[in-house]
């Protein structure tokens, strides 16, 4: 549902990376519940698996590219589809790579949305997003310390928690957040 609401305003925006970056995530959770709402656990285990580390790898690196790239453009599309080829490539040549990228592409997209937000006084909603995104990542999703169960519930609760943050700071233009400095930090050194 996160998702729904979130990527086609982005899209309509202009917004592809961070619109498809949703989309991505939001097909892998349509995949699980429909895995489990119909009751295919066994039957559709593999795909929702695979479909969630692929589109989970996309869906971070279009996130680090927007973050990294601070503007969305006309070529961004094509970008989007390039991400998915690389992942799709990852997927099924090296799948070994996928864990390890998409902890970086978290990490690095993590340290850029820091630094804009303290550099540049923009959103800490995006920061707040990817750290619950990489909190969850290391220590919910296989936890020690929780059921399996427990830890599913926690692990996808905790994503649709990060792409509201995420959403939300991205649906502001430019524009707005200068002329309502909404999410803007107070003026320190400007």
């Amino acid at each position: 549902m996160v998702a729904a609401w979130a990527a086609l305003p982005l899209w309509r925006q202009g917004k592809i990376l961070p619109a498809f970056a949703i989309a991505c995530l939001g097909i892998a959770a349509a995949i699980g519940a429909v895995r489990f709402g119909a009751g295919l656990q066994a039957e559709l285990a593999a795909l929702h698996a695979g479909g969630s580390q692929m589109l989970g790898l996309a869906a971070l690196l279009a996130l680090a590219a927007h973050i990294l790239r601070r503007k969305s453009d006309r070529n961004d599309g094509a970008l989007a589809v390039m991400i998915l080829a690389i992942s799709a490539g990852i997927f099924f040549l090296a799948k070994a790579l996928l864990a390890p990228l998409f902890l970086l592409a978290l990490t690095v997209g993590l340290g850029a949305a820091i630094w804009h937000a303290y550099r540049f006084g923009l959103s800490w909603l995006v920061p707040s997003g990817l750290m619950i995104l990489l909190a969850n990542s290391l220590l919910i999703r296989r936890s020690p310390w929780l059921t399996e169960a427990a830890a599913w519930h926690i692990y996808h609760l905790l994503i649709a928690l990060a792409l509201i943050l995420l959403a939300r700071a991205m649906h502001a233009t430019p524009l707005d957040v200068r002329e309502k400095g909404a999410y803007r930090a107070p003026n320190k050194n400007r």
